[in-house]
């Protein structure tokens, strides 16, 4: 069961961004593993290891491993000797943690396929390991001034893990002084602990991260959009529109490459039916488009938005059904709606009215909810929905966005049931709790984040406008008009956006 290293410390780095917690499972018992473990695997933990001074850690390694597969990392702690690696080889066991540093045990890890994450306390000890081959390093205890000091002479590939004694309070000054991520132990999981009650623990651990670690953002590639709209996703790549300059944009972000093409007419935003084809918002119907092109395969019925109103956001159920919103060109309070029609070529329908700029859309998980953002109202609404009839219920509003700059626009919605926001003219999307609590508040180097959407790889992709800057507000934020991909530490399993 030897595990193939490279693979495993470039997955466990991933984990690592995505949800940056070690759970410390000392004392767990075999009997009670598989409960716990998926109660942290439910809250977004993804890396726990079993201490050596744990009843028949072996044994319960071995279990863990084979009940959860690549779902969970695996390791084993307190590991002190080499032939304690040499018996954690055929239990499966991905990464060892000392609390100590042994150039031996280093080697040793290493040599069977194992990640070594060895304990320092001085930077003495921290260079040992990392000439040693250890490349995460284990600070015990977990201290914010000497973490900060050492970390000022690591080098620039060293992970800094702090453990001993941390708690969700101390994660944002362990953050600034240098650690990437926490292991915890006790505050987290000791024996006796219900799963439950550990798997609420680990919510808190992990929202209280999310709200504290700095996310990755990056520009991938600029097209200079106008206005830089409805973004969708064809597999690896990120397709979106820019309706003024009348463009069809697709990006790989892996590679950063994109391509443009012409349109015959605006189209506000795209969305992707079952079958893989892409589907848009003119003006006043839903097309088929062709994503090489930019062409215009067929048209659907025109659509009466009403005088003055044009079609704005876009998106397509499970069933193939489109649910568009509406605007009035003036930004007219009143005049905004939401469309319905079962194909796009099918007979559409208003099913909601009275909306000031309809935008944003989102279902939930089981489609019974449609979500919309009123950006003029500044609010998120929750629509019951029937995706089978095409018919909505009277909604509830989600969040206000009380005290958040800008203007809510376009929207992506999480597996955890939370939601990406795009916040126009604040230079920033924020993370809404489904209880409509703002948890998560990230800027992006450009005013205008117009949509957003989460890609194939997790990661949360915006589009941002160049449209009413002034030429030093241009040059400030070089990359308006451009797509950014934000890597974002999410709670509750969420990937990001």
């Amino acid at each position: 069961m030897k595990t193939d290293l490279a693979a495993f410390t470039a997955q466990f780095d991933e984990r690592l961004r995505r949800s940056p917690i070690i759970a410390i499972l000392r004392g767990i018992s075999t009997q009670e593993s598989i409960a716990v473990v998926s109660a942290l695997l439910e809250a977004g933990v993804t890396l726990a290891e079993v201490p050596l001074n744990s009843p028949d850690p072996f044994t319960t390694i071995g279990v863990l491993r084979k009940h959860f597969g690549d779902r969970m990392a695996i390791g084993a702690g307190t590991v002190l000797t080499v032939a304690d690696v040499e018996r954690l080889v055929d239990t499966g066991c991905q990464f060892c943690v000392a609390p100590n540093t042994d150039a031996a045990v280093i080697r040793a890890s290493l040599a069977h396929g194992m990640l070594p994450l060895p304990g320092f306390a001085t930077a003495s000890e921290a260079f040992a390991a990392i000439a040693a081959g250890a490349r995460h390093l284990k600070a015990f205890p977990a201290n914010a001034a000497t973490l900060s000091a050492i970390k000022a002479v690591m080098p620039a590939g060293a992970q800094l893990i702090a453990v001993g004694g941390v708690t969700p309070e101390a994660v944002p000054s362990l953050v600034a002084a240098g650690a990437v991520a926490f292991g915890t132990g006790s505050d987290l999981y000791k024996p006796g602990r219900s799963a439950d009650a550990v798997g609420a623990r680990a919510r808190e651990w992990v929202a209280a991260v999310a709200r504290t670690t700095a996310p990755q953002v990056t520009l991938v590639c600029n097209p200079q959009a106008t206005v830089g709209e409805g973004p969708a996703v064809l597999g690896e790549r990120i397709a979106w529109v820019d309706p003024v300059g009348r463009r069809l944009l697709v990006c790989t972000p892996a590679n950063g490459e994109w391509s443009q093409a012409s349109m015959p007419e605006p189209v506000w935003s795209l969305g992707v039916l079952p079958d893989g084809a892409l589907v848009g918002n003119g003006e006043d119907a839903f097309l088929r488009i062709d994503a090489s092109s930019g062409a215009v395969l067929s048209r659907g019925p025109v659509i009466d938005t009403g005088a003055g109103c044009r079609l704005n956001d876009l998106i397509v159920d499970s069933r193939g059904g489109l649910w568009a919103s509406s605007m009035h060109r003036g930004v007219l309070a009143g005049r905004g709606g939401v469309f319905h029609a079962a194909s796009p070529d099918a007979p559409v329908r208003k099913v909601a009215d009275d909306l000031g700029v309809a935008n944003g859309m989102a279902f939930s998980e089981d489609e019974r909810t449609l979500f919309v953002v009123d950006t003029l109202a500044r609010t998120l609404l929750a629509y019951p929905v029937d995706v089978v009839s095409g018919v909505l219920d009277e909604p509830v509003i989600v969040t206000d966005f009380l005290g958040l700059p800008g203007k809510p626009d376009g929207m992506a919605i999480t597996p955890d049931g939370s939601f990406w926001v795009a916040m126009w003219g604040a230079g920033e999307v924020v993370r809404i709790a489904p209880n409509g609590a703002c948890v998560q508040r990230v800027r992006v180097p450009a005013p205008h984040v117009g949509s957003v959407c989460i890609g194939a790889d997790g990661a949360l992709y915006v589009t941002t406008a160049r449209a009413r800057l002034s030429d030093e507000t241009l040059a400030a934020s070089s990359g308006s008009g451009g797509l950014f991909r934000v890597r974002a530490h999410q709670a509750a399993g969420a990937s990001t956006s």
